[in-house]
């Protein structure tokens, strides 16, 4: 039975992200983009490597983006596995078992593991070197700290936490201490050696120059924590906390290493330099909630725990209220306008492109305001050496073609040879969006037009002389 609940943890989190998939097989977010865009290198601006790692060797086999999502599918369904042997460290198996269930069926994260985001990655990763660290298999737990640490900034807060538990466990010996920070720190040590600091010039990780306006990322995450989790999720989690504090002298002992990290990367959060830029001092990006949701299902697990007769029906309830939700979380972010019209046009070509023919896309420019920010932050966080290696790097790395024309082209099964964003003479075909204030107005009649909301698609046809 050991292996058998891990094993039925993973298909199930496969199998409700593949039918995410096989419903909504489109690549959202930026990051993602990003990636997908650049899946020739492994090192992007301040981007650890782990997962672009990924993706670059799938695609050394096949540029076909839905493998990527399904590779994604896995190691988010690896999240409910590594749950489950964490939650399986601090309370009875059953109770273990629905938690990892419940974990991998959270809304946001069986969302955003069908995508290149790295947070489900690092959520394995970090749960895992908890998971052994709790076994006292400290190599492993090093080993997967370390893979951790290659994936996201916030996973390196579990160093020093883990480092520190090891001492409170092995005693505050010169050699321990040595040996503390060989297994928890290496990965971070060899990374900031490699890369000369946190990240390369001109790119930024953290922001020191704290405002008290910084507090509303923890009223931000919160909402995003409580609207993206079941009710019923919730409501155990708050149970959890009674029960923690009811039996503390019980759990304090088997829980502070988790408690310290998850309160250390709270406060971390407060110095990140990654702030949203509608609000970059009181919103980061709603994916940093991940890790609050997984601490908010630990707690819902000490509840389970304690719930008898009632602990399967409310964990059946909370899984299939994460269901719902993911399924309705993806196909908001499918049926967004511009993500919808990008993919539908690709595929529309992917259908009509002949061998020989290529087809130049017409869309709306970025707004100039996204590298203004990004060139504003490197100035404010590296002075003006920082901002000059930010131009550099833009120059080096920035993908200066059209949103609407990447997204298309990620979902394409043709490069941009095929498909074009700037006139190169003829092209047998030529689609104009919209909302391309700079679109010729000689274009042929449209062949077909594709609509979504308030934006539209012109796709025309024309002959080219041989």
């Amino acid at each position: 039975m050991e292996a058998v609940r891990p094993t039925l943890i993973f298909g199930f989190g496969m199998g409700l992200r593949l039918a995410l998939i096989a419903r909504f097989p489109v690549i959202f977010g930026g990051d993602p983009m990003l990636r997908l865009l650049h899946r020739d290198r492994v090192l992007i601006s301040h981007q650890l490597p782990l997962l672009q790692l990924v993706i670059v060797a799938i695609s050394q086999v096949t540029l076909n983006y839905i493998v990527v999502m399904s590779a994604m599918a896995a190691i988010g369904a690896m999240v409910g596995v590594a749950f489950y042997l964490l939650a399986r460290d601090l309370v009875e198996e059953p109770a273990a078992f629905l938690a990892g269930l419940m974990m991998t069926t959270a809304p946001m994260v069986a969302a955003h593991s069908i995508v290149p985001y790295q947070e489900s990655l690092m959520l394995v990763c970090v749960l895992l070197a908890f998971h052994y660290f709790y076994a006292e298999r400290y190599l492993v737990s090093s080993i997967w700290l370390a893979l951790g640490c290659l994936t996201r900034f916030e996973a390196w807060i579990a160093a020093p936490v883990l480092a520190a538990a090891y001492l409170w466990r092995r005693g505050w010996k010169p050699a321990e201490m040595a040996r503390a920070v060989v297994l928890f720190g290496w990965a971070p040590l060899a990374w900031m050696t490699f890369r000369r600091g946190l990240a390369p010039e001109g790119s930024y990780v953290v922001d020191l120059h704290f405002n008290f306006a910084r507090l509303m990322r923890w009223v931000y995450l919160g909402y995003i924590t409580a609207k993206f989790l079941p009710v019923i999720v919730l409501a155990l989690g708050l149970a959890g906390v009674w029960f923690l504090w009811r039996d503390r002298a019980k759990w304090v002992p088997r829980v502070w290493p988790l408690a310290l990290f998850v309160a250390m990367f709270s406060v971390a959060i407060l110095f990140s330099a990654h702030g949203e830029p509608v609000d970059p001092n009181g919103r980061v990006a709603s994916r940093e909630a991940h890790m609050w949701m997984a601490a908010v299902v630990l707690l819902a697990t000490v509840a389970l725990e304690q719930a008898g007769r009632y602990r399967l029906p409310l964990a059946a309830v909370g899984i299939a209220a994460g269901m719902w939700g993911a399924d309705r979380y993806v196909a908001r972010e499918a049926s967004e306008p511009r993500v919808d019209l990008s993919y539908r046009l690709a595929k529309f070509f992917d259908r009509e492109l002949q061998p020989g023919e290529r087809a130049l896309i017409l869309s709306k420019p970025w707004d100039r305001s996204v590298y203004d920010y990004y060139l504003q932050e490197a100035r404010e966080t590296g002075g003006e050496s920082g901002y000059r290696a930010a131009v550099r790097n833009l120059a080096e790395i920035a993908d200066l073609s059209p949103p609407d024309y990447q997204r298309t082209l990620v979902h394409s099964r043709f490069d941009h040879s095929r498909l074009l964003y700037e006139s190169t003479g003829c092209t047998e075909w030529i689609a104009v969006w919209s909302d391309d204030a700079l679109a010729p107005r000689d274009v042929p009649p449209a062949v077909e037009t594709l609509r979504a909301a308030n934006l539209s698609v012109r796709i025309s046809k024309r002959v080219c002389p041989r």
